[in-house]
């Protein structure tokens, strides 16, 4: 076999089980929110007077996903799942808190991002819906896990 050949298998084994470890590094945290469903309460960041009601929702994640019940049908935005990931994980006075990182998008090019943290049973963050990098809206959301 020629030099080249040998390098170039020899680069490609390198990469796919660094490829592999850096897969395996970063999935078992993250997993560890798979099969949580949380009822949530959204409420839209707003600066007018009459505020709109509080959406009552269900936060899932599951196989590496997580969608809202709400903004997942068609007459809320119609946002697919989207992959999470635990970006953080840190302790405070002996409780485990998550922090959580989710995109998800629609037909219309539109983007969800949630940004969050998962302690106990408990999760707050916010959901920012937006277009072409323009914020459209954005809500605070807290909850607790469903049994």
């Amino acid at each position: 076999m020629s030099v080249v050949f040998r390098s170039f298998v020899l680069f490609m084994i390198v990469l796919l089980v660094s490829l592999d470890w850096a897969y395996s590094q970063r999935r078992p945290q993250d997993r560890v929110l798979d099969k949580m469903e949380f009822s949530i309460t959204l409420e839209l960041q707003e600066e007018k007077k009459n505020k709109a009601e509080p959406i009552e929702d269900e936060l899932s994640f599951r196989s590496n996903k997580a969608w809202s019940n709400h903004l997942q049908s068609q007459a809320n935005g119609g946002f697919l799942r989207g992959d999470y990931a635990v970006i953080k994980k840190e302790e405070l006075m002996g409780e485990i808190i998550y922090h959580f990182q989710s995109i998800n998008k629609n037909a219309k090019g539109m983007s969800l991002k949630w940004e969050g943290k998962v302690f106990g049973d408990q999760i707050e963050g916010i959901a920012i819906i937006s277009k072409n990098g323009k914020v459209k809206e954005e809500y605070t959301f807290s909850g607790k896990q469903v049994d």
